[in-house]
């Protein structure tokens, strides 16, 4: 009697089946559509307008991975690129959006910024989320104002070919400087003393690199003189003074970047250089070649140690390399101006290369124009509290 009830109890947990052993069960693994973590989530920004593409609406849905992986929308749409991936070649359908780059833990990469135009756009302040928080129409001005920079009262200072002036959130002047008739400024450089440096060019080669104080009174000056009949506008675009003293400068025409001491004496010439020269607190001189399409970085024994070409980055053909922008975390923004290039689709307007050259950033944003010059908001882009651009 015992042995025969033993027998029916068995069979009886066979039939309604015992421990969870079942498959599927075990180990915790996520099951297709749970899910770890998806990145978060971004606004697309006002009108269609966003920096670096805003995530897919639907980005969060379909299979999902370990927390940190980013997730990936059934049939493939919406799904961000992994890390140090270049952006998709111009034209493809990646299933992401334009650019859009991811940090290490899934988050899309997103930057605030201020955005300054040559020939075609605006001056504007744009939100990490891609939308614009204020702009300027740069076409009064000439059309140009490659120089433009966020104050730490929130007032804007940039140049432009006429001049350069300091404008409150509300767009009231607070100073202004007029060159002198025929001549060009490109250069509003804020300075550690509160003074800003103007770069101010003539005919026949001359130029004279000027510090202002807070209300656009010249406080000294230093001339400039590389002869060759250049005319104001074949010179400089921007001028930016060093921690030493000295001061970098570029040639539009000559597509030359040279240092000059305070005195106006060349102290060094540079392989190229038609946009701008930076000197980066180690010592090396990162500069943007323009037509050359190239960025290179040189050391102080003018070895290049770091380029990128026109063709380096899939998806990005470097056009006139303009603006650039070096992060303390070793990443470079460069912005790539459409002028001069010929190019049927222009390229996203700026992108962010890893020392390796991955892009994990991108600015494709129409409304912003032909974008020259950026310069990156987000607390942690100073080294130092120096921003390097």
């Amino acid at each position: 009697m015992t042995d025969g009830f033993a027998l029916v109890l068995f069979f009886l947990l066979l039939a309604f089946g015992g421990p969870a052993c079942t498959a599927g069960a075990g180990g915790g693994r996520a099951s297709a559509g749970a899910g770890g973590t998806p990145p978060p989530s971004g606004s697309a920004g006002a009108a269609g307008f966003g920096v670096g593409g805003g995530d897919s609406a639907g980005s969060t849905a379909g299979m999902g991975g370990a927390a940190g992986e980013p997730s990936t929308d059934a049939g493939g749409a919406g799904a961000p690129e992994v890390v140090g991936e270049p952006a998709p070649e111009a034209g493809t359908d990646s299933g992401s959006d334009a650019g859009a780059g991811v940090d290490a833990v899934g988050g899309k990469v997103t930057h605030r910024l201020v955005s300054s135009a040559s020939d075609k756009g605006i001056l504007a302040i744009v939100a990490a989320d891609g939308h614009i928080e204020w702009q300027y129409d740069v076409l009064p001005l000439g059309g140009e104002a490659n120089d433009a920079w966020l104050l730490a009262n929130g007032d804007l200072a940039f140049a432009y070919k006429a001049g350069a002036e300091e404008l409150t959130p509300a767009k009231s002047v607070v100073w202004k400087y007029a060159a002198p008739a025929g001549s060009e400024v490109h250069t509003c450089q804020p300075l550690p003393n509160g003074n800003f440096l103007i770069g101010e060019a003539h005919d026949g080669g001359v130029g004279y690199l000027r510090e202002l104080d807070d209300t656009g009174k010249v406080q000294s000056s230093v001339t400039i003189n590389v002869g060759g009949g250049l005319g104001p506008h074949a010179q400089w675009r921007e001028v930016r003074k060093t921690p030493q003293g000295t001061y970098l400068v570029t040639y539009l025409q000559l597509n030359k970047a040279m240092e000059f001491d305070a005195t106006g004496k060349k102290l060094r010439e540079f392989p190229c250089g038609q946009f701008v020269a930076i000197r980066l607190p180690g010592g090396n001189t990162l500069i943007s070649c323009g037509d050359d399409h190239r960025v290179i970085e040189i050391d102080p024994q003018d070895k290049i140690v770091w380029q990128v070409g026109e063709k380096d980055i899939p998806g990005n053909t470097l056009g006139f390399a303009a603006g650039l922008q070096r992060l303390p975390n070793g990443n470079t923004i460069i912005c790539n101006w459409p002028g001069h290039t010929g190019l049927a689709t222009p390229p996203p307007q700026a992108f962010e290369l890893t020392p390796d050259k991955k892009v994990v950033w991108q600015l494709d944003a129409a409304p912003l124009g032909w974008v020259s010059n950026v310069e990156i908001l987000d607390p942690d882009a100073q080294a130092g509290g120096v921003v390097l651009r």
